[in-house]
């Protein structure tokens, strides 16, 4: 049978299959008369319902023949493959010159490019019931702005987490009576987030605060490391105050003097090296070996900053300038050696992971088609392990990388 228009009717979250169990192409004036009212009584209120009649109008109107095309629930690429298969079965039975399309929104006009690209379209009727047309228009805008904010980590933490903190915030300041200091702490956090993006530290890190709360898991031995240390740190803040207490100190210096030459401050920092234990024998655990040399290094600073300050603390109550020096002298020889000791333990583990670096850094990558994408940015490393690279913005997944001869080819 050759018809010279067709009418199209578009379901493309496929609500007739879901509700009334119907799939497409739903053929003939009667069929489609038909599934309208099965679905009138499953959902009333479902607008494909005024679409299909609206479709159905039009084809008595123009005495041709209608047909209505059902996708998926999965709306993207599911769902319009199985409208376009549909379509080239309708194209192969009818060969209309045209279709008029009937749809119930914006989001099924989006299928309109692969209609195009079967048949010409002479028209478009959108039916809307009981609210307005640029309603809904802004309504699909800001829903599909949404879906790209979720696929963008940088976007959503932007869009999402800085909104919900400032609420959060609020509402524990207005709820504890204290609503200037938790904007006061809102602007500092923010501010910290500015500089870490300005810096372009961002995703690294996220990518740590990640792993951090990964390693909450009761399944780590770093949890029961993380309860010891915050048990001791309420202790070792406890007595501190205690202690500050007793002296009151005055005058800025005496503050600052007093607070790091406090007898119970060893037990805050003792807090500290217990979290670090219990990341570094996560990390043993896990065979991240130079995640370890990082912690032992960061143990060493700790220690360092710790003698340094308290020396110079007793420099300023005591006038031992000698004593000042030494500590300084000392401490900083301390850290050298840890560096140079972990580097040396670590060996085989650093050079891994310069000759990632040096195999992939400044690359140019293409695509399986040949479409040059761009540079390698940074190469994504955990360890000495190969995670994958960013080209600009965007990550390419170890898995997605076929070879590095020269370039760097990849599947995207």
């Amino acid at each position: 049978m050759i018809v010279k228009t067709l009418i199209l009717c578009i379901d493309r979250d496929n609500d007739i299959g879901e509700k009334i169990g119907v799939e497409g192409p739903i053929i003939g004036e009667e069929k489609n008369i038909e599934t309208a009212r099965d679905l009138a009584l499953a959902d009333p209120e479902d607008t494909d319902v005024n679409a299909i009649f609206e479709a159905i109008r039009t084809a008595r109107e123009l005495k041709t023949e209608i047909a209505t095309l059902t996708g998926d629930r999965n709306v993207g690429i599911v769902s319009d493959g199985k409208i376009a298969k549909q379509l080239d079965e309708l194209i192969e039975k009818f060969k209309p010159d045209s279709v008029v399309l009937v749809t119930d929104g914006a989001e099924d006009e989006e299928i309109i490019p692969i209609i195009q690209s079967r048949v010409k379209i002479n028209s478009v009727k959108t039916v809307i019931v009981r609210q307005s047309k640029e309603l809904e228009k802004a309504y699909f805008k800001i829903t599909n702005f949404l879906r790209e904010v979720e696929k963008d980590p940088n976007l959503a933490r932007l869009i999402f987490v800085i909104p919900g903190l400032i609420l959060l915030l609020i509402a524990i300041g207005g709820a504890l009576n204290i609503l200037m200091h938790a904007m006061l702490l809102l602007l500092a956090i923010v501010g910290i987030y500015l500089i870490i993006k300005g810096l372009g530290y961002e995703e690294e890190f996220f990518s740590r605060l990640s792993e951090f709360l990964k390693s909450l898991s009761i399944e780590r031995i770093s949890i029961v490391a993380y309860s010891l240390a915050v048990i001791t740190l309420i202790i070792g803040l406890g007595f501190s105050y205690d202690e500050y207490s007793k002296e009151n100190p005055t005058g800025f210096i005496n503050e600052i003097t007093t607070v790091l030459t406090l007898n119970h401050a060893d037990i805050i920092l003792l807090a500290v090296v217990i979290a670090i234990i219990g990341r570094i024998i996560d990390e043993y655990a896990m065979e991240r070996y130079l995640n370890i040399r990082r912690y032992l290094i960061l143990l060493a600073l700790i220690l360092l900053i710790k003698l340094i300050a308290q020396s110079g603390a007793y420099y300023l109550l005591e006038g031992t300038i000698g004593n000042f020096i030494l500590s300084i002298i000392l401490s900083i020889i301390l850290f050298i050696a840890v560096i140079k000791g972990t580097e040396l333990i670590f060996i085989e583990e650093i050079k891994a992971r310069r000759k990632w670096i040096e195999d992939y850094a400044g690359k140019k990558v293409f695509s399986k088609d040949g479409r040059e994408i761009g540079k390698v940015s940074k190469v994504l490393l955990d360890g000495s392990k190969l995670l994958g690279i960013k080209v600009g913005r965007k990550r390419i997944d170890k898995e997605d990388i076929i070879s590095n001869n020269g370039a760097v080819l990849v599947q995207i």
